[in-house]
């Protein structure tokens, strides 16, 4: 059995344990391609040099909007060909065993040998990307390669002149349209890992000029603008392992459970639940929605350099919850403990899949996170490390010093 190209959301439960309790074999195979350049597979690649990290949010407070490249790293041998700059895929093929195989009427005598199991190989892109650098280590034979996904392409793209000739012509376009525009600006190939249709999409911006012009600079870039446009969704964005821009909403996603590791840290406490919204608009401007409580709170407050430019963004602000049973922010919804974990094998958890721990403790017998940020290290000996980092309270040194005053 051979799954070619599985996306990790549709691997089974049984084909997650057959992995994780059967596995056989990984290997990993780098291929170019755009050049016409000889693969690299296990041979020239130095033993669990592998590493490939993914984040959605990699502050020490909750926020909404990442937009992170993704880097990898490995380390090959014997590889004289030139790569700065070259298109770099990288491939896993993971073998199984299905079980042992036993006669069956339909097997007829051969002089063929086969061996006691049966077996299923897994294959899955796990990177997609362009190489920053392939510098020569001490060893002269070996080149450390760094590569970057096409986020990073966003990030090396200025926006001022963009947007502040949208304030001119297209002052109330749509950030459906927007989105468009900036993945069409940074992704040759502009094609979704799947569809996403974001609940402010429809809102149009009421851009002026003069806004955009104090809150814009020449090092805005388009990656700033992305996350922007992606924190007025309640999402992120990363890029697949086949080089295509995935949004992502963490709203009530499947849990996984996990009960095997080698090493668990986790806080205290749990993230409060957010109930008030500050979003900045009119440059120096808040528009506030929500409740404030005499109790310790938590509020999201934003700086989103999208609304800093716009004279009205009540509608925009207000569909985080539409009072229909539409909530993208309030509540414990974004409610986790934040933790760092290595397990084994599990190289299908991405940014954004929610985990369950067991702890072995009777006072915290499971830690319930999401996960933010993803680092697949090595091949054979995969080990996954897992982070949600975030602070107990949202905003709270602004919730101080009103109180205060």
């Amino acid at each position: 059995m051979s799954i070619k190209g599985e996306r990790y959301d549709n691997l089974t439960d049984e084909v997650k344990k057959q992995l994780l309790n059967d596995s056989l074999q990984r290997e990993i195979i780098i291929s170019f391609p755009d050049d016409d350049i000889p693969d690299i597979t296990g041979e020239n690649i130095i033993s669990e040099s592998l590493e490939l990290t993914q984040a959605i949010s990699d502050g020490k407070e909750f926020k909404l909007g990442g937009c992170i490249a993704g880097q990898l790293t490995v380390r090959v041998i014997n590889v004289d060909t030139e790569l700065n700059g070259k298109r770099i895929k990288v491939m896993m093929k993971q073998s199984y065993s299905k079980g042992l195989l036993f006669p069956s009427y339909s097997v007829l005598p051969s002089a063929d040998l086969y061996c006691g199991y049966q077996s299923g190989v897994i294959e899955v892109s796990l990177f997609c990307g362009t190489v920053n650098s392939s510098s020569r280590q001490k060893n002269r034979a070996v080149k450390e390669i760094i590569a970057y996904d096409d986020l990073y392409l966003a990030s090396q793209k200025y926006a001022y002149n963009y947007f502040t000739s949208l304030a001119i012509y297209s002052p109330k376009i749509s950030l459906y349209d927007l989105r468009v525009y900036l993945c069409g600006n940074f992704l040759s190939n502009y094609d979704y890992e799947n569809e996403f249709t974001g609940f402010n999409d429809s809102n149009k911006l009421s851009l002026k000029l003069d806004l955009v012009k104090s809150v814009f600079n020449d090092k805005t870039t388009i990656a700033d603008l992305l996350s922007a446009y992606c924190e007025l969704n309640a999402c992120f964005a990363i890029m697949s392992g086949e080089g295509k821009i995935k949004f992502i909403q963490i709203l009530n996603p499947k849990t996984e459970v996990v009960d095997n590791y080698s090493n668990l840290d986790f806080e205290e406490y749990t993230t409060r639940s957010i109930n008030l919204v500050k979003f900045k608009y009119n440059k120096d401007s808040y528009f506030s929605y929500g409740h404030t409580e005499e109790e310790k709170q938590s509020w999201y407050i934003s700086d989103n350099i999208i609304t800093a430019c716009c004279t009205d963004i009540a509608g925009i602000v207000t569909s985080f919850n539409d009072n229909k049973g539409n909530n993208y922010i309030f509540y414990n919804l974004y409610a986790y403990r934040p933790f760092k974990a290595d397990v084994y094998g599990r190289w299908w958890l991405e940014c954004g899949d929610k985990v369950s721990i067991k702890t072995g403790f009777t006072d915290t017998e499971t830690v319930d996170s999401f996960i933010l940020e993803r680092t697949l290290k090595g091949t054979n000996g995969m080990r996954v490390r897992l982070t949600a980092e975030g602070t107990e309270y949202l905003g709270k040194d602004e919730i101080n010093e009103l109180q205060q005053n």
